[in-house]
């Protein structure tokens, strides 16, 4: 399984990470059909993780709703992340910057998901699992 190494702190993050992080105890996880994990660069060029997250086919969110789901999924990951024991807890209280995971909402079959030949880590999300 492919992962995403965060190397502002050496957390590790995995697509499992992820999927728990998206499903487990958010009430908007059923508005998710998948997700791939990217880099993106910040401001100080440290790399920083982005989930890209695709919406079911047909639904549709006002902007509200969107920060909404985008929170709730941020939240969940975050919270995976520091009870998987990635030492993300901790270190995300001395650097708090260093730890934002960005998430970006795509439409069904857009975004990163638009391309059908894309890469094996981009990982369904279905009824709460991956």
């Amino acid at each position: 399984m492919p992962r995403f190494h965060h190397r502002a702190q050496g957390a590790i993050i995995t697509p499992q990470d992820v999927a728990y992080g998206l499903s487990e105890g958010n009430p908007l996880a059923g508005l998710i059909d998948g997700f791939c994990l990217a880099p993106a660069a910040g401001g100080d060029l440290e790399t920083r993780p982005v989930i890209h997250v695709q919406l079911r086919r047909g639904v549709m969110l006002s902007a509200v709703e969107g920060d909404r789901l985008a929170k709730s999924c941020q939240y969940g990951v975050l919270r995976q992340l520091a009870a998987a024991g990635r030492d993300f807890g901790q270190s995300a209280e001395e650097d708090p910057p260093g730890h934002e995971i960005a998430i970006r909402l795509h439409a069904h079959g857009a975004g990163p998901f638009a391309d059908t030949s894309a890469p094996a880590h981009r990982s369904p999300l279905r009824d709460g699992a991956a």
